[in-house]
Formats: C-alpha cells, structure tokens, sequence
C-alpha cells in the first residue's frame, strides 16, 4: 500500500503535466526525426532562409539590400549551425530542442499571468499543439519566435508582478534580452511589445478605486519597466540594426527593410503576388497564402524595388484612396484569414493538412471562443474592469498582430506565435485563476 506521501505525488496534477509533456517530446522527436524531415522541406521561405545562410557563410558578412528583406536572426543561426560541413542536420536537432522548450516557456508565461494551475495547464496543452509540433519540423523562424515571445512576455508579466523592485528590474531587463532574440527572429515582436506596453500605461492612467494616487506616480512603475526592458533588448538590437543598415546601402533598418512592400502587397487589389522591379539583376517576387486560398489570379509588376519604401507606400496609398470601401474590405479579410483562415502555411498544401485543418478548428473553439468569453465576463463590470484586467494585458499583444496583419496581410502562420497568450487565457478560464485575479463572471 503506497504511503500518504506517495499517494499525494500520485495526484498532483504536475504527475499528469509531466506525462503530458513526456509524450509531446516524443511526438516531436519522432514526427522530426522519422516522418517530417526538414530538410525534405526545402522551398519558398524555407529555400531563402537556407540560401542566405550559405551567402552568409560564402561572403564573411557582405550583405546587400535583397539580403534583409527579413530579420537575420534565423539566418545567422541557421550559418553558424551548418558551418561545419554544411548540413542540415544540426539545424533540425536544434529545432527539436526550441520546441521541446516552449511548452516549459508556456508554463513560465502562465505562472507569470495568472498563477500556477494556469501553468500546468499551459504546458500540458503546448506540449500536443500540433503547430508547435509542426513549424518545430520546418526550416523557419516561427518556433524560435515562439520561444523568445514567450519568455520576454513572461518576464514582462512577471515585473508587473513582482513585489520587490529589484526583481522586477532584472525581469523587466530579461524580457528585454528575450525580445531582442525574438525581434531578430520575426520584427513583429517589437510591434507586440508596443501593444503591451501601450496597454499598461493606459491601465495606468486609469484609477481602479476613488482617491488612487495621480497618474504620475502610477505610471512611475510602468517607466521604470519600460526602460530597463530597453537596456536588456538595446545590444541585440544594435547590432542588428547596424547590419541591416548597412546591407540597406546606409538607409536605416532595424529588422528588415520592406515594411513598405508587405503595406503594398495587402492593399493593391486582389492580387495573388507582386514582381518588384530587380536591384542589381536581383529579382524579388511574394506572394501571400491567404491570396492563395482566396485563388486571387492577378500577378502585378511594378517599376520600383522592393525596398523602395516611399515607392511601395506611395502606390498602396495612391490605390486605397482610388478604392477607400474596397481598401477596408481587404484589411477585414487579412484580419478573417489571420484568425479563422483554412489553415497555416505550407502544411496544408503537404500531406499533413488534415492535422493544420484540425488545429485551426481547435484554435478557434477551444482558444479564441474562451478568450473572448473571459472579455465578455469582465467587460460585464465595465469599460474600466476591462482595460485595467490582467487578461486584457496578456492579449494585448494579440492587438497588435491584428492592427499589423490589417496594414499589410494575414495568413494563419502570422497568427501561431500569439497562440501562447490564447492557451493561456483559456487555460486561466478553465481552472478559475481570471475568476481569482479578474473576478471576471
């Protein structure tokens, strides 16, 4: 007969977590390993990420302006990891690993935002999210996004949290380490971090009780986060920033250098792609996925490169006034395609789409229905209860990938980083922790 110790390790919860969490490594590793190899997966944005990689190799660092279309995190990482003999195969090992990891990173981000139920909760549920599992097996940046998103939000929320200044000063600085990494992965992290930043100040200036102190010494806090989160992102950040701008011909960039481009490509019609005029016998065309599964046909060609960015913003500018309602239109379909789209690229043109069907299908009904039923409930209380809620500032990020996605263009693949803030508001939902820390109904 166990002994009482024993029986009560037995029902924990963490017990059943673990074995959760046991199991999602081995479907990683298996589903990697043995049944989607990422080097069998070498095309579009996988075939760019590697052929830059080898550039990187080839030219000791002598980037030109095609070169920093995207943030060269993934890129550098993917050079330094095929340095010796070239392979792939350590890419795909270290791609196992981050993703074994996010779920771990799921239950700091959890801990951080509502408490510790909500973080088991989170793991068990990261560790059999089939899109983590899936971009885990593809060479691009998203499962390295993911990781870095999610321990600088964790840090972030964990700051907020922190009942000793100390502690909340080197959290803030490790969520700023943590942004910078996910920045040089995908720059819509520093969009991201905007939306969360941008929300608690608002929080702030919002008194949740009658005689609060002045907005200014409420708002001291938030300062205090802010700029030390700035410290830790400032050395990744610089120095992305002074290749970038370099390879940019000395035009200033940060993480790529086609915010113009993408503006272009969502609010040009409905197109399927556009063919950008060659820079130095370089020629650059894209596409979108949600143009795709729109079977959009038209295929545009302009005079201008794509880094033109006063070129590329002077032309969607010139269409969306031509076409104001239409303009709007396509904005509500990115936004359509980026959260309820038929599923995320490249899986569902592979054999496994069946499971990128089944996860959009999970997404929605047990992700987003439950965040948006937690707003309602505390939304019930008032505009206020809202806006200051600790669940509204978890999905604020969310905000900002809609506000993004509806300036340029959505698919689904956009929306699969920020899932993290959506398991972890249902999972808070289910085990009452929004009841407890919101009082949400």
């Amino acid at each position: 007969m166990p002994s009482p110790r024993v029986r009560a390790v037995l029902r924990h919860p963490a017990l059943g977590v673990l074995l959760v969490y046991l199991f999602g490594v081995a479907v990683r590793v298996n589903y990697t390993l043995n049944f989607h190899r990422p080097a069998d997966f070498i095309s579009s944005d996988m075939g760019m990420y590697v052929a830059l990689a080898r550039r990187l190799m080839e030219s000791s660092g002598s980037l030109m302006p095609w070169d920093v279309t995207h943030p060269l995190g993934y890129p550098a990482l993917v050079a330094f990891l095929m340095s010796d003999g070239g392979s792939l195969a350590r890419v795909a090992d270290l791609q196992i690993v981050v993703s074994c990891l996010v779920p771990l990173a799921l239950g700091l981000l959890g801990a951080a935002a509502f408490g510790r139920r909500t973080a088991l909760c989170a793991v068990a549920v990261a560790s059999i999210y089939f899109p983590f599992i899936e971009y885990g097996a593809l060479i691009l940046t998203e499962i390295h996004f993911i990781l870095w998103l999610t321990l600088a939000f964790a840090g972030f929320l964990g700051a907020v949290g922190a009942r000793r200044r100390g502690v909340s000063i080197a959290l803030a600085v490790g969520g700023g380490i943590a942004l910078s990494f996910a920045i040089s992965m995908k720059a819509v992290g520093l969009i991201a971090a905007v939306g969360f930043f941008a929300v608690q100040a608002l929080a702030a200036f919002i008194p949740k009780t009658p005689g609060a102190s002045p907005w200014r010494v409420r708002l001291a806090p938030w300062a205090l986060r802010v700029a030390f989160a700035a410290v830790g992102a400032a050395p990744l950040l610089g120095m992305l920033a002074r290749a970038c701008t370099r390879a940019n011909r000395g035009q200033f960039c940060l993480a790529g250098n086609k915010p113009g481009a993408d503006f272009l490509l969502g609010h040009d019609g409905r197109i399927a792609d556009i063919e950008w005029a060659p820079d130095e016998g370089h020629l650059l065309g894209f596409g979108s996925p949600g143009a795709y599964l729109r079977h959009y046909e038209t295929h545009v060609k302009v005079p201008f490169t794509i880094t033109d960015n006063a070129a590329n913003s002077a032309a969607a500018w010139h269409w969306i006034f031509a076409h104001p309602f239409e303009a709007i239109v396509l904005s509500l379909d990115h936004l359509y395609d980026t959260f309820f789209g038929v599923a995320m690229w490249p899986t569902f043109s592979t054999g496994w789409w069946p499971y990128a069907h089944l996860s959009q299908y999970a997404f929605v009904v047990f992700l987003f229905v439950p965040a948006v039923f937690a707003c309602v409930g505390i939304a019930k209380r008032g505009a206020r209860a809202l806006l200051s809620s600790r669940t509204f500032l978890v999905l604020s990020p969310v905000l900002a990938l809609a506000l993004t996605v509806a300036i340029a263009t959505g698919e689904v693949r956009y929306r699969i980083p920020f899932d993290v803030f959506f398991i972890v508001v249902a999972c808070a939902l289910v085990v009452g922790d929004i009841a407890r820390v919101d009082g949400a109904a």
